[in-house]
């Protein structure tokens, strides 16, 4: 991770992860509120702080993380911080997750920034 207003990680999910034994045994399928678990922890491990005071402004799911019963996927998290108004405490950054080449979800995740009062 980097300290400039972009940064990306990947994250490889295996497919022993233990949400996918009740979501859909037969055709796993990430759920989204395990995809927006690491977007947020990405943002966290990016801005070097918790940000717990924060909203989910958008999300879209494009389409479903499909995992195969024996290998590891790859998930990839793009985070763009957005500047806007410099009375502003709350910060914003979008965000894009991908597997391969394919968008799977993208939106704006809004948090105070404690960090710059």
């Amino acid at each position: 991770m980097s300290s400039s207003l972009t940064t990306h990680k990947q994250i490889n999910i295996s497919s022993e992860h233990p949400s996918l034994s009740g979501h859909f045994p037969e055709n796993p399928v990430l759920p989204g509120v395990v995809i927006l678990d690491h977007v947020r922890s990405c943002i966290e491990e990016w801005k070097h702080y918790p940000i717990a005071d924060s909203q989910l402004k958008s999300v879209k799911f494009l389409s479903p993380f499909l995992l195969n019963e024996t290998s590891s996927q790859p998930l990839h998290i793009m985070l763009q911080e957005k500047t806007g108004s410099e009375a502003s405490s709350m910060t914003k950054i979008e965000f894009r997750c991908l597997q391969n080449e394919s968008l799977i979800a993208q939106g704006l995740w809004e948090y105070q920034d404690s960090h710059s009062q």
